[in-house]
């Protein structure tokens, strides 16, 4: 398949007086067109962090990209000028995030909202045009009744329907890459199945490629073509979703697997948990950066820090045990 995305060697880090702190430490993965990469790990992993660098969406002047490549569309992405890849954030790259309530402006009402993005991104929607545009990129999203919700204001709306505004505001300029950042998070279960068979039928209608951020090993299985598992500001396991799921190589994706909630629960059969907790950028620890909560450990693990192995064409995994 032909590569929509795909980044190679990349750093970005906090500076402060001089220092560089990786948050996102020597990166690199591709997404194909037409196809979801999820992006799993814990909180704190780096996940969302990668996703903002790809556009440059960067928190703060202390906090900038060091080195490596983001090449989309065949061109070298953080080369170009600001006011060039402005044209493209927004546009061929839009963001969906965790948390639609603090996304939407909660003064005006749901059409001034999508109405801005059609004048930005859709200019050949002429103003007469633009209800009846409106109302068919919520109906494509789900909504109910969309010409009444149009007119609502956002605390008027579930978290399911503010979510579903959201999926609609990111799809209105037709991206290639749309970056779906936790968009269940806050959603029940039964809104969360929704939201992923919403996504999934976006991607097949309109050729939409997608890079899912989860902390959840089940929602990016529902949904992904390839799989990479961060953990602290590095890609640990980087695999096709199908060989992850069945044969996950690295202990670290092996706890995320074994945390799962399984179907019969009983007392031998209880949930697991990894000990301790992610590292915090700038402490990291010598040699691997799992070593410290790894079961499966030797010396040489605390000494050096293993590459990614590659161990076939669908899969990678940086892990000394997989060395051989």
């Amino acid at each position: 398949m032909e590569k929509l995305l795909e980044v190679k060697n990349l750093t970005t880090c906090f500076v402060p007086e001089g220092r560089e702190i990786p948050l996102v430490d020597n990166v690199s993965f591709f997404i194909n067109k037409n196809s979801v990469l999820g992006f799993v790990g814990e909180s704190g992993c780096g996940k969302t962090m990668t996703a903002l660098s790809l556009t440059n969406l960067l928190p703060g002047k202390n906090c900038k990209i060091i080195s490596g490549e983001i090449n989309f569309k065949h061109q070298t992405i953080n080369q170009i000028k600001e006011k060039d890849l402005k044209q493209i954030r927004g546009k061929e790259i839009t963001y969906i995030f965790q948390e639609p309530a603090t996304c939407l402006n909660p003064v005006l009402n749901i059409k001034e909202q999508l109405a801005e993005v059609a004048r930005l991104y859709r200019p050949e929607i002429k103003p007469e045009q633009t209800n009846q545009f409106l109302i068919k990129q919520l109906e494509q999203v789900g909504i109910s009744m969309p010409a009444e919700k149009l007119l609502a204001f956002p605390h008027q709306l579930s978290g399911g329907e503010k979510q579903r505004v959201m999926i609609a505001m990111s799809m209105i300029p037709r991206p290639a890459l749309l970056i779906a950042d936790e968009p269940t998070t806050a959603l029940d279960v039964t809104i969360q199945a929704q939201i992923l068979l919403l996504l999934d039928k976006l991607k097949r209608e309109t050729g939409v490629a997608i890079l899912f951020i989860s902390h959840d090993l089940n929602v990016i299985a529902e949904l992904s073509d390839y799989i990479a598992v961060m953990y602290a500001g590095q890609i640990v396991e980087f695999a096709q979703a199908k060989k992850l799921l069945a044969n996950p190589r690295h202990p670290y994706t092996q706890g995320l697997f074994e945390c799962l909630p399984k179907k019969e629960h009983n007392q031998q059969n209880k949930l697991k948990a990894i000990i301790g907790e992610v590292p915090k950028s700038g402490n990291f620890p010598e040699g691997c950066r799992f070593h410290p909560r790894c079961p499966v450990k030797f010396d040489k693990c605390a000494q050096a820090m293993p590459p990614l192995f590659k161990l076939n064409p669908d899969q990678e995994v940086r892990c000394w045990l997989c060395s051989d």
